[in-house]
């Protein structure tokens, strides 16, 4: 058991620097469609799950407090340890029917405090770019802004053999943030959803990974 504690809190020290490194060499351009300032509900791809914790801080200063859904189970615990770091709050929510209290939980919650609901649409299992109902359920219920947000970048590496094919970016590269206010979505009108910020993946090109790589080695 202590064994394992110590291997959680490597990682999680791990998670939280390798972010701060990103943080401070990773060049974002940003593509907006909304008005910050009244809560919403962010959805994006479970694959971008990690930078999406420097997203979520940035657009933390133009809205209401960010509350993140995160699974219940050990994958949650360094998931939220990124949030928690990165100003946002972690909601713990379990996998199955265990769920359906704590979501009724927090469809209550969005009529009592002004926080917006940040969400992974396909997460936690999948399938990968299938987006599930959760987001647009508490759009729909606390009548609440849906905004999408899709990522691309100039340089990462993908676990291909995991379903969500996620994605970590490489120091010194950039990320290309599309964000698109939908307005009021209902559950059973999901609307067409954009896999990446495609536009932006057209300006980058095979020498930001070599450079970033190159730069990774010298560190």
């Amino acid at each position: 058991m202590k064994r394992k504690k110590i291997g959680e809190s490597i990682l999680q020290w791990l998670f939280v620097n390798y972010l701060t490194l990103l943080d401070k060499t990773m060049h974002i351009e940003w593509e907006e469609d909304t008005q910050f300032g009244d809560s919403q509900i962010f959805g994006f791809w479970h694959e971008d799950s990690f930078f999406m914790n420097l997203v979520l801080e940035k657009l933390a200063h133009r809205t209401r407090p960010v509350d993140v859904i995160v699974t219940a189970d050990t994958r949650g615990n360094y998931i939220e340890h990124m949030v928690e770091r990165c100003g946002g709050h972690a909601l713990r929510v379990p996998d199955g029917y265990k769920a359906f209290a704590a979501l009724k939980k927090i469809v209550q919650d969005t009529y009592e405090k002004e926080h917006s609901i940040a969400v992974a649409l396909d997460g936690p299992l999948g399938p990968r770019h299938e987006p599930k109902k959760l987001a647009f359920y508490l759009s729909e219920h606390g009548e609440e802004e849906f905004v999408g947000i899709s990522i691309s970048y100039s340089a990462c590496v993908r676990l291909n053999r995991r379903w969500d094919k996620y994605a970590i970016p490489l120091p010194f590269s950039k990320a290309f943030v599309a964000v698109k206010d939908y307005g009021v979505v209902k559950k059973n009108q999901i609307p067409d959803l954009p896999v990446n910020a495609d536009h932006a993946v057209q300006a980058a090109s095979e020498k930001d990974t070599e450079a970033a790589v190159k730069r990774m080695g010298a560190l």
